[in-house]
C-alpha cells in the first residue's frame, strides 16, 4: 500500500534540539532580572505606603482617645458639681422643699458596678 502523502512536501525536521542565540539568552535574563528587582521594588514601596497609613490611623486614634479623656474628665467633673450637696440644696430650695442638713444627706454607694 502507497501513502497518499507525498514525502516531498512534509517539513523536514531537524536533527539538533532548538536553541537560542546566545545574545538572546543574555537579553532574556537581563529582562528576567529586571522583572524580578522591579517586583521586588513595588513590594517594598507597597510595604511602606501601608506602614505610613497604618501610622497615620493610630495618630488619629490617639488624638482621639485624647479628646475622649478629655471630654470623660469634664464630665466627671461636672457630675461631680451636679450631684453635690450644695447643688443639690439648691435644687431643694428652687423647688420649694425644706433642705435637710448636710448631717441628714446618705450617700448610696453604687454597689452593682454600673455607674461612672
Amino acid at each position: 500500500m502507497r501513502s497518499h502523502v507525498r514525502v516531498e512536501t512534509l517539513p523536514k525536521v531537524r536533527a539538533g534540539a532548538w536553541t537560542l542565540p546566545e545574545v538572546w539568552v543574555r537579553a532574556l535574563a537581563v529582562v528576567l532580572a529586571g522583572a524580578v528587582v522591579a517586583g521586588l521594588v513595588f513590594l517594598y514601596l507597597w510595604q511602606g505606603c501601608s506602614l505610613t497609613l497604618l501610622r497615620a490611623q493610630r495618630a488619629q486614634y490617639i488624638l482621639e482617645l485624647q479628646r475622649l479623656e478629655r471630654e470623660r474628665a469634664f464630665l466627671a467633673v461636672r457630675l461631680q458639681q451636679e450631684t453635690g450637696i450644695a447643688r443639690l440644696m439648691e435644687r431643694a430650695k428652687a423647688l420649694g422643699m425644706c433642705p435637710y442638713p448636710p448631717e441628714r444627706i446618705i450617700h448610696l454607694e453604687d454597689d452593682q458596678g454600673t455607674g461612672p
